[in-house]
């Protein structure tokens, strides 16, 4: 049956199958899908989105919701079933955004990736507040491994899996070379701008009259961004990203409003493009991970993009590696994690044998987590001993990459305790090695003290959930008790997430434990606007954390 309006025949709307299937599925009700989006719209800033039952009716009907609702959607039901599920899964369109459709448009010039960057930024500060948000829905398998393999890998470069399924080697048939804004061609080796001073520290000068040096205000303010990108990165280990993302956005987009005036305002012989490409794709990997810790998933795989752009014209073959191991990790908590095994060979043949120890640690740990979490043992047990190995080398050189300062010996341990964890799922016996490792971690965060407060809580909640599995009641609880002590001073809506995921796994399995009695009580109401957790610190006793 069809409807008449003044312009002719109206075609009936259609219910929209593909979307009733995965509601279906889900267990919710109309109520707690229009609950659940409300929450997440207020999580994001879109105080003006009211869904109620009969919106959601509507939709299953047939109606397309507004911005933000089918990004919300698609995170909703990624999050309910354990995998990605795309806006074309459940039967809703595309939604406008700077960048949509630019994914397999590579490679981007140096300008247009400044001014994609910017674009994006942008979006996240202005529309982002409304509930635009500007990222289109998450890529995942072919449609996010080929574009960026296609990209960083010369055409006769051939891969091939080790029988494993690992990774395996990577024949280079030619040299990698990376084009700067100038239009010259820099390797690997080239950070520093050409004016650039041997010894090191990359700062530019330019030798004025009887050989004393010259003001150079672009320089001096490369050091101040470099010092800002630097603060950031430590308020995110200390506190999580979710107070600070803004500033951090916003941050970033400044930078690539340097990058974009620059072009016409510097010489080439003293050019900073590429410091400042590097700044911008460490921001970029900030704020991605800043995004992750609030929840906002194809936000996060949207700034990695930019990141690796970035780190690419800056010629860093190691930060571009490190991107894609972000990646990586979002790709297997997806549970994708041979797309994260893909996409760590692209890092690994990208970087040509020039990867930086802490940066090899990185991917290594990372690809532990990936064979971990499809129950390959002895291939996960390979790549935490390469990690292991790495990682020591990396620390006992001077020089460390700054954008790794924070990937200490303690997040090592909590990493490598979070693969054997996911190991436990198929091989049970993993346990006690992840609760090893894990139990490492939180006695280096231990000394580290308040600037690494982040990565002690999840250490602490990866330890719990290890010695749930063992069967270890008071350990589970006293571990879980001081988590929630710690967890008052972050604002990190995953460390949030996931502590309820555990202490709801350590009361199923031991119902009788008055300790996760007392917490799940506290943790039963939701957690406050803000982003903290229900649990004043009077209420814990402040206990050191000990294993006997």
């Amino acid at each position: 049956m069809s409807m008449y309006g003044r312009g002719g025949p109206v075609p009936e709307r259609l219910p929209n199958e593909l979307f009733a299937s995965w509601f279906l599925r889900s267990g919710w009700s109309k109520g707690e899908v229009a609950r659940l989006v409300n929450r997440r719209a207020r999580d994001l800033g879109a105080t003006h989105v009211a869904t109620d039952t009969s919106r959601v009716r509507r939709w299953l009907d047939g109606e397309q919701p507004r911005d933000p609702i089918p990004r919300i959607l698609t995170e909703l039901f990624s999050e309910r079933f354990g995998c990605v599920v795309t806006l074309s899964d459940l039967g809703l369109r595309e939604p406008a955004s700077p960048i949509a459709g630019t994914l397999t448009d590579l490679p981007w010039s140096a300008e247009r990736t400044a001014e994609l960057l910017a674009e994006f930024c942008r979006s996240d500060l202005i529309l982002g507040r409304r509930g635009a948000g500007g990222a289109p829905p998450l890529a995942a398998g072919s449609a996010l491994v080929e574009p960026v393999k296609r990209w960083l890998l010369p055409a006769p470069m051939v891969r091939t899996m080790s029988p494993a399924g690992g990774i395996g080697a990577l024949a280079p048939m030619g040299a990698v070379t990376v084009s700067n804004a100038a239009g010259a061609t820099a390797t690997a080796a080239a950070g520093a701008s050409a004016g650039a001073a041997p010894g090191g520290n990359g700062r530019t000068g330019v030798v004025g009259v009887a050989g004393r040096p010259r003001v150079n205000r672009t320089a001096i303010l490369v050091e101040q961004l470099e010092e800002a990108a630097r603060t950031f990165r430590e308020w995110d280990a200390a506190v999580g990203g979710g107070i600070r993302r803004a500033a951090v956005v916003g941050q970033l987009y400044e930078v690539a409003e340097v990058l974009r005036q620059l072009r016409e305002t510097a010489p080439p012989r003293e050019s900073v493009q590429p410091r400042l490409f590097r700044i911008a794709a460490q921001l970029a990997l900030l704020a991605g991970e800043m995004a992750l810790d609030s929840g906002l998933q194809a936000t996060a795989q949207r700034y990695q993009i930019l990141g690796l752009h970035c780190a690419k014209e800056a010629g860093d073959r190691s930060l571009a590696a490190g991107i894609l191991a972000a990646m990586g990790r979002q790709l297997i908590h997806l549970n994708r994690a041979q797309d994260a095994l893909d996409l760590l060979a692209v890092g690994r043949a990208g970087a040509r044998g020039e990867l930086e120890p802490l940066a090899c640690a990185l991917i290594d740990a990372v690809e532990a987590r990936a064979h971990g979490a499809l129950g390959r043992a002895e291939p996960c047990r390979n790549a935490a001993e390469r990690a292991a190995a790495s990682h020591e080398l990396g620390r006992a050189q001077d020089h460390t990459p700054e954008w790794l300062a924070g990937y200490t010996t303690a997040a090592l341990h909590a990493e490598l305790g979070q693969a054997f964890r996911d190991l436990a799922d198929r091989i049970p016996a993993a346990a006690a090695e992840a609760a090893a490792e894990f139990e490492a971690a939180v006695l280096l965060y231990e000394r580290e003290g308040a600037s690494q407060q982040r990565g002690h809580v999840a250490a602490l909640i990866g330890f719990a959930d290890a010695r749930t599995l063992l069967g270890d009641a008071p350990a589970t609880a006293e571990a879980l008790r001081t988590a929630c002590l710690l967890a008052v001073r972050l604002r990190s809506r995953q460390t949030e997430e996931r502590l309820r995921e555990v202490l709801a796994r350590a009361r199923q399995r031991f119902p009788q434990e008055p300790g996760l009695r007392e917490l799940s009580d506290r943790l039963r109401d939701p957690a406050p606007a803000s982003g903290g957790f229900p649990i004043p610190a009077a209420t814990v006793p402040l206990q050191a954390f000990t294993r006997s």
